[in-house]
């Protein structure tokens, strides 16, 4: 993997809700602004300094660094704009798990700096695709991008739904669990593992297709390799929901087909040295326990 380009245009988004990234952004903006870099800030982060900003997506179509400043949400969110883009991403966690960020809240500055001065390696993590053919004549929906994962559910909470799911060229039959999940690698961390998905490095491109809470015991996760696309047709009587990434919805019907592989574009994220797959993994989940409780 190449050494990051010496980033001039910065942008910087953050969460809103928190104080600490309030201040954080305010002062990383200032900071820049004296090394004569351009700075940019998300237009509601921007509000709420007192400044005026631009959206997501025009930042991330002028950026050469987006620095994103908050929990795993704000990182996906960062992440779908930046996706196919030249900029690079450069997460910093100041909420709470943080397992995609390349760095805490106290390496913030050093983080900058090693993005800065191309200290840090990039690193490609590949998405999901998705695209919805409506049954009933409605308008189709196409190219939507999660970073995570894509998951195909009820619109009402705790109802199971019925779905017919297609992979690899063949029917694989009548699937009626909480929903499916499609995660990339990158993914394949999250929801996907907290349904008894495996966990696959970063690195490694292949669809993870999970049953959430199926009603056979024989309903297991299914990886898949690139090209390969997954089939899912609603056959429950209700509403539906395509979730990307927990935070964007597409409304469904019955007979509604919704198509996922993985997305041909990809998101260029800043990769530290000192915080590797499996460190993180041991670091965030608490994979493999610890020597003291393992003696």
């Amino acid at each position: 993997m190449p050494a990051a380009p010496r980033p001039r245009k910065i942008a910087i988004v953050g969460h809103l809700s928190r104080a600490q990234v309030r201040r954080e952004a305010e002062r990383l903006r200032a900071s820049l602004a004296k090394r004569r870099l351009e700075i940019r800030v998300e237009r509601e982060l921007a509000t709420a300094l007192g400044q005026v900003g631009e959206p997501i997506e025009a930042l991330a179509r002028w950026c050469d660094l987006m620095i994103s400043l908050g929990g795993d949400g704000t990182v996906l969110t960062a992440g779908r704009a930046m996706a196919g883009r030249r900029g690079v991403l450069l997460p910093v966690n100041l909420g709470g798990l943080g397992f995609l960020a390349s760095a805490e809240s106290g390496g913030l500055d050093d983080a900058v700096e090693a993005a800065l001065s191309g200290a840090w390696r990039v690193g490609r993590r590949t998405g999901v695709q998705t695209s919805v053919r409506r049954a009933r004549g409605g308008r189709d929906k196409r190219h939507g991008f999660a970073l995570n994962d894509a998951v195909v559910r009820s619109a009402v909470s705790y109802a199971a739904i019925h779905l017919r799911v297609a992979a690899l060229g063949h029917d694989l039959g009548h699937l009626v669990a909480d929903g499916l999940i499609a995660a990339s690698s990158s993914g394949s961390t999250a929801y996907s593992l907290s349904a008894g998905g495996p966990m696959v490095a970063p690195d490694l491109d292949a669809l993870v297709v999970t049953p959430a809470c199926a009603h056979a015991l024989g309903s297991r996760s299914l990886v898949l390799a690139p090209g390969s696309a997954v089939s899912v047709r609603v056959i429950s009587p209700g509403p539906a929901l395509l979730v990307l990434d927990g935070q964007d919805a597409v409304e469904l019907t019955r007979d509604d087909e919704v198509q996922l592989e993985l997305a041909k574009t990809t998101v260029r994220v800043l990769e530290n040295p000192d915080r590797p797959f499996l460190r993180t993994l041991q670091s965030k989940l608490g994979w493999q326990g610890s020597e003291r409780r393992s003696l």
